[in-house]
Formats: structure tokens, C-alpha cells, sequence
């Protein structure tokens, strides 16, 4: 089994895009509808077709939280019933009142002493000049028969009484205790009793309720009690209906709330999450296209990075199923770092962040946006971006882990102390804490568990594996170093070198050191050939014509190809042994080709290395390197004025050679590659002092 791994991991099953606009559409649009799929379940419910009556076959919990739109409005009728009625004071009920006692005892005092009339006569001209008719006649006659000058008296009397009554709010409920209240003011006058019956029946008959209705005040009211009455609602993993139990309006209603009613289906929730995930595939693609990515231009790295969009959600999607075991602490377990590690490894820091936001997104699709998990989900992808941003090696992803687990753990007991409205007890809070050292520990083991399967299959370098690669205990390494050490020699110099130069143009210095070690293997398989591997004084290149030792050193990059493909290792290392030598020419042995063959047919062409020149910096630096390296190192007294004259008359002859016209490298990068390779040099083939021998004992 473990072998089969390595066999695969070896493997390189490297796609080939291009840079197709059609081919780059496609891959968004599998992702997008992969990602559709993938989070449907989470914003479309089931759906049962109840009928009242109908059993349950089922529990059923809510699957999100929602208003119970029922609950809530009998909840704020019955607020809206408890608003008593609103009234208003009307002060022209006391001037009516008033008025009317006026016109009674002013019409009084005008026929009470009328001979000329009757009884009856005087008390019609009462009852229409006082506007009192149900006042009886029994009233009216008592009136008149009260004495002249005491007539004002009771007039007085009346209206300090209505005054008492309407000078103040005088409702329904006062108005049927006013006989009785009014009996009691009457007790103390000094009045006869037909005086006190007089002003009794008078009040009584005029008193109206002064507080009137007030509807709008009272629909005002009833509706601000209705808005304060919160929403009765419904909690996310709150039983609806147990198996088994009988199905009722409440219950329909309260599926309804839910969505969960076939005929209740809200299509509008599949736009929304198309919405979604459209913008967030947007904010990748114009980052992309913004900053100049090289995944803007190159499919491959594209469909590598929906790739791991899609492992990432996936995993984010599986921490959400389990969230339906009602662990409500379940998605700090979510590996938003895993991804945001592997972008930043593959990619770079900037791009990790984008996705780190995108991630946050997709999360908030699996957990209904709770802002606990969403806070924590960021700080722990964000850690992840900044923890990898300089990795060198597979030690430092699980130190990665282990910060984001830290950081996890503070993000976790942060948010918590935030929401400890709704406290989850001590043991819940463990959970959640462990769930965060889970979620750092698993990013780590996920991403070196994954990263050699996406490096092998679509051929890319990171620093990780360069650094594997360099590893004297490689396999071709170690052939090297044991069948051609001049050679592994020179190649440990030419690495060290490229390197340090790389580093001064903004090329990829471990790419250089790496391709370095590894651009002369060829040479183990007739290492003789090759001066630096040549122990002793002959040399077998004077035994053969110089046709025949032109072939056999340039066969040492093809023999070179042929065992890094052999081994697996990955293009960018093998291109720069295929393009080292670039088309150079072989002087020393075209040279003594010339001299041997007098006739003169032999062309310059023939003893040129085959190819290609180099196509990027990192081959051009090390196909100088290897060079300046070479030539100094045969000179017999170096020193710094000799070792910058044979760099720079490399450089130029490479460059009037054309050697150098398919990279983009410049003037000003070969200027500054001589001043690194005469300081690397000149410390390594400085002049040294012969010293004596010791005097021999006499």
C-alpha cells in the first residue's frame, strides 16, 4: 500500500488548458455548479404534504430559525384587546349643561309669579324655553312652587353642582353614580325638600359624560402595543411534532413558517444562492485579472484552484452535516485553514487571503451565518495564510497547525465571552474549545496529506519539495556523488552560486540551487569523459576524433533527461538540464577538428550542444553559473582582476551568441549576476600562501 502511494505520488498527470477563454469559462462553470449542488441542501429544507388530521411519520425539528407567524399574532391581538379605550375631556359638555339650567330657571323666575297663567300653562313655557323633557310634570310643579327669591338660589346651587360634576373627567362609569354622589352634596344645603328634589332632577337631567371616544387614540394605542409584543419565534433543533402525534392547524401553520410545506417552497432562495456563489467566484476572477496572477493566464492553475475550492468546501460541507447531531459547537471543527494553507503554499500569500474571505462565505452557507463560527472560521484561515507564507519545509505546515490551533482557541474563548448570552455550561465550552485544537491539528494533517498528490499531478515546484529534492540522500544524488564526484563537486559549487545570484534579481533562488544540483547527472554515465573526473593524467578524449567526444559530452544532458524522467522529477528541474548548454558551441573540440582536417569542411554547427536555449532566468543563471564556475576553477593563479575578466567575457560571449534571447532576462540582471559570481568566487578561489615545509630534525 505504501509503495503504491509513493508510485503516485511520483506520477505526473499534469493537464494540459492552455490559456482557452472557452476551456477557462468551463471550469467555472463546473465549479459553480458543483458548488450549487453542494450547498442546495442547506438553504432548501425538506418538505412534507400534511393535512390536518394527517399522523406524523416522523420527527420533525426545525432545521433553521423562524417566526411563528400564528403565535406572534394572537400574541399581539390579545396585546391590542388589554388597550382600554382612549377618551378625551369635551369641555362644551359643561357649557351646554350649564346653559340648559340657565334657560330653566330663567324662564322659571319669568312665570312664577304670572297670575294670568295656569299651572299647565307655566309648565309648557318651561319645558320648551328649558329643553328638559323628560324632567315629569311632578318636577315642574314643585319648581313652581318655590318661593320667588329663592329661585336664584337654587339656580346657583345647580350650577355649582354641574361644575363640581364637569369640572373635571366625568365618564360612563361616574355617570351611573352621580344620583347617589349627588344625594350626598344635597344633605348639607339648607333647602326644603322639594328645593333639594328640584336641583336633584335639574342635575341628573342635564349631566352628560364629558370624556368622549377617541378612536384614533385608541387604534395609536392598540397598534403600539401590538409592535412592542415580540415575535413568538421558533428555534433552529425545536421539535414540531413527534412521531406519531396527530397533525393540527398549529402544527401546519408552524410548518408553513418553516418552509416546510410543499406548497410553502420559496424558489426564491435558489437565486439567492446562486447569487452567492456568482459574486464570490467574481471577487476570485477580478482579483486574478487585477493583480496579473499567473492563474489569470494559465487554466491549469486554475483548475488546481477550483480543486481545492472544492476540497475545502467539502470538508466545510461534511462538519455541517454533523452539525445536525445537535452539537451546536460543531463548526469550529470546519478546516478553513486547510485550504487557505494549501493556496498559499501553491500559490501565494495574497491569493491564500482571497480565499480565506471566499471560504469565510461558503462557510456561513453551511452554518446559517452564525457569527461565532464565521469570526472564528477567518482568524483561523488567516492564520493559515501568514503561517505558511515562508515554509521551506513539511515541518513547518504541522508547527502551522498547531499555531492555528492556538489561535483557534483564544478566537473560540473570545467569541464566546461575546455570545455568553447563550451560555453553553462549562461542558460545552470545552467541546468547543477542543473542537478548535481539532480543526488546527486536521488543517495540518490535510494539507501534508494532500499537497504531494496536487504537486505530482500538475507538475509544480514549491518550496517543500524543492527542498526534498535537495537532499543529498536523493537516489541520483548519491549516484552522482559515488560514480562522478568532480563532478557532484562542481554542481554543489554551481548550486550555491546560482542561488546566492538568484536571489539578486528576483529569480527563484531555490529553483537554481535545485536545478543545479541536478543539470550535470548525465555525467555519471561515462564520468571519465569529463575533466573534473579525471583522476588520472590521461585523457581519454585523445583517443577518440572530435566527432565522436563532441557526441559523447553533449549525450550527457539527454542521458540527464532520460534519468530525471526516470525518476520523476519535475519539468522546471528538467528543463534547465535540457537547456543549460543551450545551443553552445564545443571550441576545445571543434578546434581539433580543424586542425586534423585539412580539407576545411568541417562547420562550426556540428559541434553545437543541441538545446533548446534557455527559456526562463533560473536556466540562464545556472547555464552561466556553470560556465564562470568551470573556467575559473581550471585558472592556475586566480585572482580578482582574472576572475572578473573570464565572468564577464563568459557573459558576453553568451550573450552575442544569442544564448540568452528566450528569457527575459536584461542588461542590467547580467551586470548585477557578475558582481555576485566575482564576490562567490573570489571567496571560494582566492590566491593562497604556499607555506614552507618544516625544517627537517638534525
Amino acid at each position: 500500500m505504501i509503495q503504491s502511494l509513493k508510485r503516485l505520488r511520483q506520477m505526473s498527470f499534469t493537464p494540459k488548458l492552455g490559456q482557452s477563454k472557452w476551456i477557462r469559462a468551463t471550469i467555472y462553470g463546473c465549479l459553480l455548479v458543483l458548488l450549487y449542488v453542494l450547498f442546495l441542501g442547506n438553504v432548501t429544507p425538506t418538505q412534507y404534504d400534511y393535512r390536518v388530521g394527517d399522523i406524523a411519520l416522523s420527527d420533525i425539528k426545525a432545521p433553521t430559525d423562524a417566526i411563528d407567524q400564528k403565535q406572534t399574532e394572537l400574541a399581539r391581538e390579545e396585546a391590542a384587546r388589554k388597550v382600554p379605550k382612549q377618551y378625551y375631556l369635551d369641555p362644551t359638555v359643561e357649557d351646554k349643561a350649564l346653559k340648559s339650567a340657565d334657560r330653566l330657571y330663567g324662564a322659571l323666575e319669568q312665570v312664577v309669579g304670572d297670575k294670568d297663567k295656569t299651572v299647565s300653562q307655566k309648565i309648557e313655557i318651561l319645558k320648551k324655553e328649558g329643553q328638559l323633557p323628560n324632567l315629569s310634570n311632578d318636577v315642574y310643579e314643585k319648581m313652581l312652587g318655590i318661593p320667588p327669591d329663592q329661585i336664584s338660589v337654587l339656580h346657583n346651587e345647580t350650577n355649582r353642582i354641574i361644575q363640581q360634576f364637569l369640572g373635571k373627567e366625568f365618564d360612563q362609569e361616574a355617570m351611573a353614580g352621580a344620583k347617589d354622589t349627588l344625594s350626598q352634596m344635597l344633605v348639607p344645603l339648607d333647602l326644603s325638600k322639594d328645593a333639594r328634589l328640584v336641583i336633584q332632577a335639574v342635575v341628573l337631567q342635564v349631566l352628560q359624560p364629558n370624556m368622549l371616544y377617541d378612536q384614533r387614540a385608541t387604534e395609536q394605542m392598540r397598534d403600539k402595543a401590538m409592535r412592542e409584543v415580540p415575535e413568538v419565534r421558533i428555534n433552529k433543533g425545536e421539535l414540531i411534532v413527534k412521531r406519531g402525534q396527530v397533525i393540527t392547524e398549529d402544527t401546519l401553520s408552524r410548518l408553513a413558517d418553516l418552509k416546510l410545506l410543499s406548497e410553502s417552497l420559496n424558489y426564491r432562495i435558489y437565486f439567492g444562492l446562486l447569487g452567492i456563489l456568482l459574486f464570490t467566484l467574481a471577487i476570485i476572477e477580478v482579483y486574478l485579472q487585477r493583480v496579473g496572477s499567473k492563474v489569470a493566464s494559465d487554466n491549469n492553475l486554475l483548475l488546481l484552484l477550483a480543486i481545492i475550492i472544492l476540497l475545502t468546501t467539502s470538508s466545510i460541507k461534511t462538519v455541517g452535516l454533523a452539525s445536525s447531531l445537535n452539537e451546536t459547537s460543531i463548526g469550529y471543527l470546519a478546516p478553513l485553514a486547510f485550504g487557505t494553507m494549501l493556496v498559499t503554499i501553491l500559490f501565494d500569500a495574497p491569493l491564500g487571503v482571497v480565499c480565506a474571505i471566499v471560504f469565510t462565505v461558503l462557510t456561513g452557507l453551511a452554518f446559517d451565518y452564525r457569527f461565532q463560527f464565521l469570526f472564528v472560521g477567518l482568524v483561523s484561515a488567516l492564520t493559515g495564510v501568514f503561517a505558511v507564507a515562508k515554509v521551506k519545509h513539511r515541518l513547518v505546515i504541522m508547527r502551522a497547525g498547531f499555531l492555528v490551533a492556538g489561535v483557534n482557541l483564544l478566537a473560540i474563548a473570545t467569541v464566546q465571552a461575546l455570545l455568553s448570552s447563550t451560555d453553553m455550561g462549562w461542558r460545552g465550552f470545552f467541546q468547543a474549545l477542543l473542537f478548535g485544537l481539532v480543526n488546527g491539528l486536521l488543517s495540518a494533517i490535510l494539507t501534508i496529506g494532500i499537497l504531494p498528490f496536487l504537486e505530482s499531478i500538475f507538475g509544480l515546484l514549491t518550496p517543500v519539495s524543492l527542498l526534498e529534492l535537495s537532499n543529498p540522500n536523493h537516489p541520483l544524488l548519491r549516484k552522482l556523488l559515488m560514480e562522478a564526484p568532480g563532478t557532484y563537486h562542481h554542481s554543489l559549487i554551481v548550486g550555491n552560486l546560482a542561488e546566492t545570484a538568484a536571489e539578486q534579481i528576483g529569480a527563484n533562488p531555490l529553483l537554481c540551487r535545485v536545478g543545479a544540483y541536478f543539470h550535470d547527472v548525465g555525467k555519471s554515465k561515462r564520468p571519465v569523459f569529463f575533466i573534473e573526473n579525471q583522476m588520472s593524467k590521461e585523457n581519454p578524449h585523445d583517443k577518440i576524433a572530435p566527432s565522436l567526444s563532441h557526441l559523447i559530452i553533449t549525450s550527457h544532458v539527454r542521458d540527464g533527461l532520460e534519468m530525471q524522467e526516470h525518476y520523476r522529477l519535475p519539468k522546471p528541474i528538467r528543463d534547465i538540464c535540457e537547456q543549460h548548454h543551450g545551443t553552445t558551441v564545443l571550441w576545445y573540440f571543434y578546434n581539433k577538428a580543424r586542425e586534423q582536417d585539412k580539407s576545411g569542411t568541417v562547420q562550426v554547427d556540428d559541434f553545437r550542444y543541441p538545446g533548446p536555449k534557455p527559456q526562463t532566468k533560473e536556466a540562464a543563471i545556472v547555464m552561466l553559473c556553470d560556465a564562470v564556475e568551470a573556467a575559473v576553477r581550471a585558472m592556475s593563479r586566480p585572482n580578482p582582476n582574472r576572475i572578473e575578466a573570464v565572468i564577464r567575457k563568459i557573459i558576453k560571449d553568451r550573450l552575442n551568441d544569442g544564448q540568452l534571447d528566450e528569457c527575459d532576462i536584461t542588461l542590467k540582471d547580467l551586470d548585477t549576476l557578475a558582481e555576485s559570481f566575482m564576490r562567490t568566487l573570489n571567496g571560494i578561489y582566492h590566491s593562497r600562501i604556499e607555506y614552507p615545509d618544516p625544517p627537517k630534525q638534525s
